[in-house]
């Protein structure tokens, strides 16, 4: 299957989220602690992880303070993007056939 192009990029530090809307219309919600474990580089080797649950139904902030609040986005040519983390780490590109990949099967 050909992956979809992203129409649309949300980050919510407060739900701790991306959200990426598809150009199929299908929409993907990765919690963000799952995404940077997911990490692609080299260092990191989050490639072993196949499949990232969405945040459990009716989960909301837990009253501890977010873990990612300064997230920066930016595109990585046409293929992907690249998130530099509040711990500095951007090594990472997340091609758009990752994050399809990594959504949980029921999506």
């Amino acid at each position: 299957m050909n992956t979809p192009e992203p129409s649309r990029l949300q980050v919510d530090t407060k739900a701790q989220t991306l959200t990426v809307d598809w150009a199929d219309g299908h929409t993907s919600v990765f919690p963000l602690s799952r995404l940077r474990a997911a990490c692609p580089c080299a260092e990191c080797q989050g490639d072993a992880i196949d499949r990232i649950d969405p945040p459990a139904p009716g989960a909301g902030p837990s009253g501890a303070p977010p873990q990612w609040t300064d997230l920066e986005i930016e595109p990585a040519g046409s293929v992907g993007i690249r998130i530099t983390w509040d711990d500095g780490h951007n090594a990472g590109i997340f091609r758009w056939d990752r994050l399809w990949a990594l959504q949980p099967p029921s999506a």
